[in-house]
C-alpha cells in the first residue's frame, strides 16, 4: 500500500490524471490546479463491478465463461478493458516524462507478482512446472513497452501510430501463421503462440503445461495486449490535449464529445480493416478472439471503451457536478482508484475460496449457502463480494491508500 500523501510533490502530480497541475486564468495572476480527470476511475469502477459479478459465480455458464477458441464471450472482455485502461492511465501518469528506476521497479514487482500469483491460483509451488506466463506478466509488459515508447512520443498522434504498428505487425503475424494451417484457419493445434510461447518458455511452463496447444498470456498476446494499451495511450493522451484547449478556452467537457468519438469510430473501422484486409490477398479473415488477443478484438474493445470514457467524462468531469451525482459515484470511483488491488484482489480471493477442502467441500459454496438470505444463494454471495470490495475501497480511498508497484 502506498500512501498518497506521502509522494514526492512529483509523484502526486503524476498520480493526478489531469493535463498539468495548474493553469493561467484569464486574468493571468493566479494559478488554480486543474481538476483530476475521474472518468478513468468511474469506467475503471464499472468494469471491476463487472469483474466481482462474473468471478462470483458459483456455477459459470459456458456462454459466459472464457470461450475455448475463436470467438468471443463476456468474462474474454474484462482483462483487455482493464489493460486498455491502464494505458489511458499510462498517458496521464508518464505525461511529465519517464523516471527509468520507477519504471524499471515496476517492472519487477509485476513479474514477481506474477509468478507468485501463478503459483497461488495453481495451488503448486514446484519449480518444474511454475508457470511464468499470466496475466501480470503481460501488465509488466504493458508498463515496460508503453514506458520506453513514452520517451519517443508524447502526442496523440505518435500513440494513434503506434496503436497502428502494433496492429498490423500483429495482423501480419496471425494471417501468415495461418497460411501454414489446414484451410488457412487458425487452431489450437496450429496458431503462433502454440510454437512460440513452448520455444520460449517451453510446454511445462505455459498454460495448462501446453496442453491448450496456446498460452491466452504468452507472448504472442502480449502482442495483441500492446495494441489494446496503445489504443489506450492515444485515447489518453487526446483527452488531456482536449480537457488542456477546453480550460484553457473556459470550455466544458462538451469539447471532448466530437473528437473521442471520431477516435472510437476510427478504432472500430481499423478492426474491421484488418480483420478482412488479408482475404486481398486469399487468405482467412483474421478472427475477432481472445485467445491469441487478435487486434480486431482489441481494437473493437477500444472503441467501446473510448465511448464508455467519453460518457464517464460528460458526467463526472464537467464542472459543478451535483451532490448525487457525487454521492452516488463515489463508491464506483474508490473501486476505480484501486483497480490493480481489486481485479488481482477478487481473483486471488475466489481462487483461494473455489479450492476443494480435503472433506470435498468448496469454501465459497459453504459460505454462500449459509448466509443466502431468503434462499438466494448467489445473489446473496455476489452482494456480500460487491458490498466487500466496496467497503474496502472506500475506506483505503477515504484515508488515499492506494496499491501500486
Amino acid at each position: 500500500m502506498t500512501d498518497e500523501q506521502a509522494l514526492s510533490a512529483r509523484d502526486l502530480q503524476d498520480a493526478r490524471e489531469a493535463p498539468g497541475g495548474s493553469s493561467t486564468t484569464s486574468g493571468g495572476d493566479r494559478r488554480a490546479r486543474r481538476p483530476r480527470i475521474a472518468s478513468l476511475d468511474l469506467v475503471r469502477g464499472l468494469m471491476l463491478v463487472a469483474t466481482v459479478v462474473l468471478g462470483s459465480l458459483l456455477a459459470t455458464p459456458e456462454w459466459i465463461d472464457h470461450a475455448t477458441w475463436a470467438s468471443v464471450h463476456p468474462a474474454d472482455t474484462l482483462f483487455p478493458v482493464f489493460v486498455t485502461l491502464s494505458g489511458c492511465g499510462l498517458a496521464f501518469a508518464l505525461r511529465r516524462g519517464v523516471r527509468f528506476g520507477v519504471l524499471i521497479r515496476r517492472t519487477l514487482v509485476l513479474l514477481a507478482a506474477g509468478l507468485l500469483y501463478s503459483a497461488i491460483l495453481s495451488g503448486s509451488w514446484a519449480l518444474d512446472t511454475w508457470r511464468v506466463t499470466g496475466v501480470l506478466q503481460i501488465y509488466a509488459v504493458v508498463v515496460a513497452v508503453l514506458g520506453l515508447l513514452h520517451l519517443v512520443t508524447r502526442s496523440w498522434r505518435g500513440w494513434a501510430v503506434v496503436t497502428a504498428l502494433f496492429a498490423v505487425a500483429h495482423t501480419v503475424l496471425l494471417s501468415g501463421w495461418a497460411e501454414r494451417c489446414v484451410g488457412g484457419v487458425l487452431t489450437r493445434e496450429c496458431n503462433p503462440s502454440g510454437a512460440i510461447d513452448v520455444l520460449v518458455f517451453s510446454a511445462a511452463h505455459i498454460y495448462q503445461h501446453g496442453g491448450a496447444g496456446h498460452d491466452p498470456e504468452g507472448l504472442v498476446a502480449s502482442l495483441g495486449a500492446l495494441v489494446s494499451a496503445s489504443a489506450g495511450m492515444t485515447v489518453g493522451h487526446l483527452l488531456l490535449s482536449v480537457r488542456r484547449r477546453s480550460l484553457d478556452r473556459s470550455a466544458g467537457v462538451g469539447t471532448a464529445v466530437l473528437p473521442l468519438i471520431a477516435l472510437a469510430a476510427a478504432f472500430l473501422a481499423a478492426a474491421f480493416v484488418l480483420t478482412w484486409a488479408p482475404t486481398l490477398l486469399g487468405a482467412q479473415p483474421v478472427p475477432m478472439m481472445k485467445r491469441l488477443w487478435s487486434p480486431p478484438f482489441a481494437l473493437a474493445l477500444a472503441s467501446a471503451t473510448t465511448i464508455a470514457l467519453l460518457l464517464g467524462h460528460l458526467l463526472v468531469d464537467r464542472a459543478g457536478t451535483g451532490r448525487v451525482i457525487r454521492g452516488l459515484s463515489y463508491p464506483i470511483l474508490a473501486l476505480g482508484r484501486n483497480s490493480l488491488l481489486v481485479y488481482f484482489g477478487s481473483h486471488v480471493l475466489m481462487g483461494l475460496l473455489t479450492r476443494p477442502l480435503p472433506d470435498g467441500s468448496i469454501p465459497a459454496e459453504t459460505i454462500a449457502t449459509t448466509v443466502a438470505v431468503a434462499g438466494h444463494v448467489q445473489a446473496t454471495w455476489t452482494g456480500l463480494l460487491l458490498l466487500f470490495w466496496i467497503l474496502l475501497t472506500s475506506l483505503l480511498h477515504r484515508h488515499r491508500l492506494y496499491l501500486r508497484p
